[in-house]
Protein backbone atom coordinates (compact mmCIF):
# COMPACT_ATOMS: atom_id res chain seq x y z
CA UNK A 1 0.00 0.00 0.00
CA UNK A 2 1.21 3.48 -0.72
CA UNK A 3 -1.21 6.36 -1.25
CA UNK A 4 -4.68 6.44 0.29
CA UNK A 5 -6.67 7.27 3.39
CA UNK A 6 -6.08 5.15 6.49
CA UNK A 7 -8.38 5.26 9.51
CA UNK A 8 -8.53 3.56 12.89
CA UNK A 9 -11.02 4.04 15.71
CA UNK A 10 -9.51 3.18 19.08
CA UNK A 11 -9.05 4.25 22.69
CA UNK A 12 -6.24 3.80 25.23
CA UNK A 13 -6.99 3.15 28.91
CA UNK A 14 -5.40 2.01 32.15
CA UNK A 15 -1.98 3.58 32.04
CA UNK A 16 -0.08 4.39 35.22
CA UNK A 17 3.17 5.31 33.55
CA UNK A 18 4.57 5.30 30.05
CA UNK A 19 3.08 3.53 27.05
CA UNK A 20 2.86 4.31 23.35
CA UNK A 21 -0.18 3.47 21.22
CA UNK A 22 0.67 3.77 17.56
CA UNK A 23 -1.31 3.77 14.33
CA UNK A 24 1.09 4.06 11.44
CA UNK A 25 2.15 3.28 7.92
CA UNK A 26 5.65 1.83 7.79
CA UNK A 27 8.25 0.93 5.18
CA UNK A 28 11.45 1.68 7.12
CA UNK A 29 12.82 4.28 9.57
CA UNK A 30 13.15 6.83 6.75
CA UNK A 31 9.70 6.23 5.23
CA UNK A 32 7.00 6.23 7.90
CA UNK A 33 3.75 8.04 8.75
CA UNK A 34 2.83 8.00 12.46
CA UNK A 35 0.05 8.88 14.83
CA UNK A 36 1.34 7.96 18.30
CA UNK A 37 -0.23 8.55 21.71
CA UNK A 38 2.32 8.72 24.55
CA UNK A 39 0.63 8.33 27.94
CA UNK A 40 1.51 10.24 31.11
CA UNK A 41 4.83 9.12 32.45
CA UNK A 42 8.50 10.01 32.65
CA UNK A 43 9.43 10.48 28.99
CA UNK A 44 10.39 13.79 27.44
CA UNK A 45 7.23 13.74 25.28
CA UNK A 46 4.79 12.21 27.77
CA UNK A 47 1.06 12.95 27.63
CA UNK A 48 1.11 13.85 23.93
CA UNK A 49 -0.25 12.68 20.61
CA UNK A 50 2.31 13.08 17.82
CA UNK A 51 1.59 13.35 14.11
CA UNK A 52 4.85 12.63 12.26
CA UNK A 53 6.14 12.07 8.73
CA UNK A 54 9.58 10.45 8.66
CA UNK A 55 12.31 11.26 8.40
CA UNK A 56 11.65 13.75 11.18
CA UNK A 57 15.32 14.45 11.93
CA UNK A 58 18.07 15.83 9.71
CA UNK A 59 21.38 13.93 9.39
CA UNK A 60 22.84 16.16 12.14
CA UNK A 61 20.02 15.10 14.54
CA UNK A 62 18.15 18.40 14.46
CA UNK A 63 14.35 18.32 14.00
CA UNK A 64 13.04 18.84 10.48
CA UNK A 65 10.57 21.76 10.59
CA UNK A 66 6.97 20.65 10.09
CA UNK A 67 7.73 16.92 10.20
CA UNK A 68 6.09 16.51 13.63
CA UNK A 69 3.23 18.17 15.44
CA UNK A 70 2.61 17.20 19.08
CA UNK A 71 -0.61 17.97 20.95
CA UNK A 72 -1.39 17.49 24.64
CA UNK A 73 -3.57 14.53 25.62
CA UNK A 74 -5.03 16.84 28.29
CA UNK A 75 -6.79 18.79 25.52
CA UNK A 76 -10.42 17.52 25.44
CA UNK A 77 -10.27 16.83 21.69
CA UNK A 78 -7.30 14.48 22.15
CA UNK A 79 -8.07 12.65 25.43
CA UNK A 80 -7.31 8.98 24.74
CA UNK A 81 -9.88 7.28 27.00
CA UNK A 82 -12.76 7.62 24.52
CA UNK A 83 -13.08 6.13 21.05
CA UNK A 84 -11.67 8.51 18.46
CA UNK A 85 -11.10 8.19 14.74
CA UNK A 86 -7.43 8.74 13.91
CA UNK A 87 -6.81 9.20 10.20
CA UNK A 88 -4.06 10.10 7.79
CA UNK A 89 -4.31 10.67 4.05
CA UNK A 90 -1.24 10.20 1.87
CA UNK A 91 -1.12 11.68 -1.64
CA UNK A 92 1.88 11.95 -4.01
CA UNK A 93 1.26 15.64 -4.77
CA UNK A 94 -0.60 16.92 -1.69
CA UNK A 95 1.49 15.23 1.02
CA UNK A 96 0.18 13.79 4.27
CA UNK A 97 -2.84 15.17 6.13
CA UNK A 98 -3.66 14.06 9.69
CA UNK A 99 -7.16 14.10 11.23
CA UNK A 100 -8.76 13.33 14.58
CA UNK A 101 -12.52 12.76 14.56
CA UNK A 102 -12.72 14.27 11.07
CA UNK A 103 -10.94 17.50 12.01
CA UNK A 104 -7.75 18.40 10.12
CA UNK A 105 -4.89 18.62 12.66
CA UNK A 106 -1.65 18.73 10.65
CA UNK A 107 -0.36 18.69 7.08
CA UNK A 108 3.09 17.86 5.77
CA UNK A 109 4.06 18.11 2.11
CA UNK A 110 7.64 16.90 2.68
CA UNK A 111 8.88 13.32 2.95
CA UNK A 112 5.82 11.63 1.46
CA UNK A 113 6.63 7.92 1.04
CA UNK A 114 7.33 6.99 -2.57
CA UNK A 115 7.18 3.20 -2.22
CA UNK A 116 4.69 0.79 -0.67
CA UNK A 117 4.60 -0.11 3.01
CA UNK A 118 2.27 -1.68 5.56
CA UNK A 119 -0.29 -0.46 8.05
CA UNK A 120 0.26 -1.21 11.75
CA UNK A 121 -1.42 -0.77 15.13
CA UNK A 122 0.79 -1.32 18.17
CA UNK A 123 0.89 -0.73 21.91
CA UNK A 124 4.27 -0.85 23.62
CA UNK A 125 6.56 0.52 26.33
CA UNK A 126 10.30 0.08 26.13
CA UNK A 127 11.64 2.36 28.86
CA UNK A 128 13.09 4.80 26.33
CA UNK A 129 13.37 8.19 28.09
CA UNK A 130 12.91 9.96 24.74
CA UNK A 131 9.62 8.25 23.93
CA UNK A 132 7.52 5.90 26.08
CA UNK A 133 9.44 6.48 29.31
CA UNK A 134 9.23 4.19 32.34
CA UNK A 135 6.59 1.52 31.56
CA UNK A 136 3.20 1.64 33.23
CA UNK A 137 2.84 -0.23 36.52
CA UNK A 138 -0.66 -1.33 35.45
CA UNK A 139 -2.01 -3.05 32.34
CA UNK A 140 -2.64 -0.65 29.46
CA UNK A 141 -5.37 -1.42 26.95
CA UNK A 142 -5.69 -0.28 23.36
CA UNK A 143 -9.23 -1.17 22.33
CA UNK A 144 -9.73 -1.05 18.56
CA UNK A 145 -13.24 -0.57 17.14
CA UNK A 146 -12.28 -0.47 13.45
CA UNK A 147 -9.49 -0.14 10.90
CA UNK A 148 -10.23 1.00 7.35
CA UNK A 149 -7.80 1.44 4.46
CA UNK A 150 -8.81 3.00 1.16
CA UNK A 151 -5.93 3.00 -1.28
CA UNK A 152 -5.36 3.24 -5.00
CA UNK A 153 -5.27 -0.08 -6.83
CA UNK A 154 -6.35 1.27 -10.22
CA UNK A 155 -2.85 0.89 -11.66
CA UNK A 156 -1.94 -2.79 -11.69
CA UNK A 157 1.55 -3.56 -10.41
CA UNK A 158 3.16 -6.07 -12.84
CA UNK A 159 4.67 -8.08 -9.94
CA UNK A 160 1.29 -8.34 -8.24
CA UNK A 161 -0.40 -9.41 -11.48
CA UNK A 162 2.25 -12.09 -12.15
CA UNK A 163 1.97 -13.51 -8.62
CA UNK A 164 -1.82 -13.39 -8.66
CA UNK A 165 -1.97 -15.07 -12.10
CA UNK A 166 0.37 -17.82 -10.85
CA UNK A 167 -2.05 -18.40 -7.95
CA UNK A 168 -4.96 -18.89 -10.38
CA UNK A 169 -6.36 -15.37 -10.39
CA UNK A 170 -7.43 -12.73 -10.55
CA UNK A 171 -10.95 -14.06 -10.12
CA UNK A 172 -13.78 -13.95 -7.60
CA UNK A 173 -12.59 -17.24 -6.10
CA UNK A 174 -8.88 -16.37 -5.85
CA UNK A 175 -7.49 -14.30 -3.02
CA UNK A 176 -4.60 -12.15 -4.23
CA UNK A 177 -2.82 -10.30 -1.45
CA UNK A 178 -2.27 -6.62 -2.13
Amino acid sequence: MRYGTYRAVFKVEGSNGGACAGFFWYRDDRSEIDIELITKGTSLVNNTVSFTSHPSRAPDGSPIPGATLAKSLSDPQFQPGVFREYRFDSHPDLGVAYYVDGKLIHENTDHVPKEGGNLQLKLWADGNKWWSGTPSTTDVFMTVASVVAYYNTSIVDPRWLANCTAAGGPSKSTLCTI
